[in-house]
């Protein structure tokens, strides 16, 4: 099957929402999400009405079981919703219009918790060098790795305020982050 995008048949609406649909499917495959799952919501957020899923199919070049797939994991991340019409005796679909809301529950439910885990994990190694220059309080390599873990551990803990911050109302700023690995002081 020829890509719609590069089709001279097809209209250039079409070709338009191809395009923009294989360009979000690489972008949320950077983020670690199905490629087909950035073709279909791109194409629901595109269209403006609810699509079933053999439109769905027909129009992205995916199979059913594809679609389906892809469908109930778009619902999970409340990506897509149904939104069926009066007297439709198939389910159709709708995306999610409100991007930032979109972009924010993402950075909530996962790169929080990613972030979260590496403040607990920095401290627990923290904790370990702590008791090892307890055996040895003059070591000069503990002494380092300590310090250095308490650098890597200040900057999860930055990363994690500054990513609840964005998860939380949608603001982000860098400027925290200035000299903190290099143990100068920062200018908020």
């Amino acid at each position: 099957m020829q890509s719609p995008v590069n089709s001279p048949s097809t209209n250039p609406r079409d070709r338009a929402i191809a395009l923009a649909s294989e360009t979000m499917a690489e972008l949320v495959s950077f983020w670690g999400f199905k490629n087909s799952m950035g073709r279909i919501w791109t194409l629901l957020y595109l269209t403006p009405h609810a699509l079933p899923a053999d439109v769905i199919a027909d129009r992205t070049g995916l199979s059913a079981g594809s679609v389906s797939m892809a469908l109930a994991e778009l619902a999970e991340w409340e990506l897509v919703a149904r939104d069926d019409p009066p007297g439709a005796t198939k389910r159709h679909y709708r995306a999610e219009t409100e991007v930032w809301t979109i972009v924010r529950r993402i950075f909530r439910e996962r790169e929080l918790v990613l972030v979260g885990r590496a403040v607990d994990r920095f401290a627990e190694a923290i904790a370990i060098v702590e008791r090892a220059q307890g055996d040895d309080p003059k070591d000069p390599e503990l002494a380092l790795l300590l310090s250095r873990l308490r650098g890597l551990h200040g900057l999860a803990e930055m990363g994690y305020g500054l990513v609840k911050r964005f998860a939380d109302i949608g603001q982000f700023t860098l400027a925290p982050l200035r000299g903190l690995l290099s143990g100068r002081a920062t200018d908020a």
